[in-house]
């Protein structure tokens, strides 16, 4: 993982205070991570194959063909757990069976992947009661040590993307919803993948989990703890994305960081009713 990310992570830390906690985990992870690599992968899409799905509006791959070093993906998950079940977490215990499972099961991992990577929830949850631990750290600990593989991928196919056109709401790779959103220098809109991390173009009036453009439905506020953030919302469908301005914040880290650095705007949208 570049110097370049715990850079951005360590100066979020110093100005964002209520994020503190997380971002100092997610620094921790973030450097395991980078003591794996992915096998280099060489991965064409037939030319015609690939117009087809962009006509049709399908994404390059689907989320469960993905073509992923699990093997390596496994490594770091492991690599996770070992740190995570040394410290004084709350559910430190449930980090330790996942740790003990994950040894005594060269399968588990991978299975884990899979249930996220299918959107299993049945399964995830039945691998959360058998460790003690939520779904959601599952989930989150999962796409953290699918990552090294997925930029790998993007890398391997970032010729085979076309985006021109693509005003789907859904990732032009995977498939994956966005989690978050940027306005560039020029003020255009891109989505962020909350898998994969591919970013693409996608109009400012148009909700990105519905699709409606009815103004009457669509807004947003302000974070009124930091100038150039804010939420957008639509009220037809009752879904937010966190948006960063950069003709504001010229110094916004990479979305996958301002993620995780914008929890009080998670807390602000909750509290106004939107999921």
């Amino acid at each position: 993982m570049s110097e370049e990310l715990l850079e951005h992570i360590d100066r979020l830390i110093a100005q964002r205070p209520a994020s503190k906690d997380a971002l100092i985990s997610y620094r921790e992870l973030v450097d395991l991570m980078g003591q794996v690599a992915p096998q280099p992968q060489k991965i064409r899409v037939e030319g015609r194959l690939k117009h087809v799905k962009k006509k049709e509006g399908f994404p390059l791959f689907s989320r469960k063909d993905l073509p992923l070093d699990l093997e390596a993906s496994s490594a770091v998950m492991s690599k996770f757990l070992d740190h995570l079940a040394a410290t004084k977490r709350k559910d430190v215990d449930g980090l330790k069976k996942a740790l003990e499972l994950s040894r005594s099961d060269s399968g588990w991992a991978s299975r884990l992947f899979r249930a996220v990577l299918e959107k299993d929830d049945e399964n995830l949850a039945r691998m959360g009661k058998e460790t003690d631990l939520d779904p959601k750290a599952l989930q989150f600990l999962s796409q953290l040590a699918l990552k090294p593989s997925l930029q790998a991928l993007r890398g391997a196919v970032s010729e085979e993307i076309d985006k021109r056109g693509w005003d789907y709401g859904y990732c032009p790779l995977c498939g994956s919803q966005p989690n978050m959103a940027y306005f560039d220098k020029t003020g255009k809109r891109h989505l962020h993948c909350e898998l994969c991390g591919e970013e693409w173009p996608h109009p400012r009036v148009n909700c990105p989990f519905c699709q409606t453009q009815e103004h009457k439905s669509l807004g947003y506020f302000h974070s009124e703890q930091e100038e150039g953030f804010r939420v957008d919302f639509c009220r037809k469908c009752n879904r937010y994305i966190k948006t960063v301005d950069k003709r504001i914040v010229e110094d916004a880290a990479p979305m996958e960081v301002e993620y995780l650095a914008t929890i009080h705007l998670d807390l602000l949208a909750s509290k106004h009713g939107f999921k």
